[in-house]
């Protein structure tokens, strides 16, 4: 009889021992700084449409992608005076973007990143991922304002859509009465990084000659010296502008912010 309880003992004792190990062994590793948390969860956590998703990862992608991505991404508050607002302004993305980069470098094939980023108006929460061609981006929360998956709400709750910006578009996931954009779920492509690598070099080569080297002008013929000549048009002046002008139209720097940089930009090119 002794000898039973002692092998009954034993035999629990193992067992609680196991159930701790593997606890401890699933727990999620957390990088923690002020006010920002990041951890990998297993893409099975996530949801169907989620695990069914390829992942890309690790990806080798530059933190100046991921800052731009961040840029670009943009809600609504549907409210009565709701406007369009970017998730994340220039300090988060300062706080977050070299994390971020380095998460993509080191997340394990069935790991998906999920992050917390605590702002004055609340948290913003949600997951990213890339698949073999795109980067995703699902939010939980939005400073502080949580998903509740409807587009209309009644005045005084308040909810939040992602409004996609060029190259953007929903995930649709499939319900019972056929697909559903999910607007919470945002995704861009995501070029290869052999493309990515290409075109940095072909905008490195059309950046023009060095400023060490000197160019000598041409002289021009005598009956034209005096004639009024039109200065050519600069593509890179006249796209910046136009990208000025953009964040301007959608609210993204306020008026003062547009007249300052669209003169540094004037004053630099001209």
């Amino acid at each position: 009889m002794k000898h039973h309880l002692y092998r009954t003992f034993f035999l629990i004792t193992v067992l609680v021992s196991g159930l701790i190990l593997g606890c401890a062994s699933t727990k999620e590793k957390k990088l923690q700084t002020k006010g920002f948390t990041l951890s990998y969860k297993d893409k099975s956590s996530a949801g169907s449409s989620v695990n069914k998703t390829q992942l890309n990862h690790p990806l080798k992608i530059s933190e100046t992608e991921i800052r731009n991505y961040l840029r670009s991404l943009v809600f609504e508050e549907l409210s009565l005076f709701g406007k369009k607002k970017p998730v994340f302004l220039s300090q988060d993305i300062d706080r977050i973007g070299r994390l971020l980069t380095k998460a993509f470098h080191r997340v394990r094939s069935n790991k998906i990143i999920y992050y917390e980023l605590e702002t004055p108006r609340g948290t913003t929460s949600g997951e990213i991922f890339a698949s073999k061609k795109y980067i995703h981006w699902r939010f939980d929360s939005i400073k502080g304002m949580g998903f509740t998956g409807r587009s209309k709400t009644s005045w005084g709750n308040t909810n939040w859509r992602m409004v996609p910006q060029s190259g953007q578009k929903y995930q649709a996931v499939q319900k019972l009465l056929g697909t559903q954009a999910q607007e919470n779920w945002i995704f861009a492509e995501l070029q290869p990084t052999s493309k990515r690598q290409k075109n940095a070099r072909q905008k490195n080569f059309q950046s023009g000659p060095s400023k060490s080297r000197k160019e000598i002008p041409l002289r021009e013929p005598a009956n034209n010296r005096h004639s009024p000549q039109k200065s050519p048009p600069n593509p890179a002046l006249e796209e910046k502008l136009e990208f000025l002008k953009d964040l301007h139209e959608k609210e993204l720097i306020d008026e003062k912010e547009y007249d300052q940089k669209k003169k540094e930009l004037l004053d630099a090119y001209l």
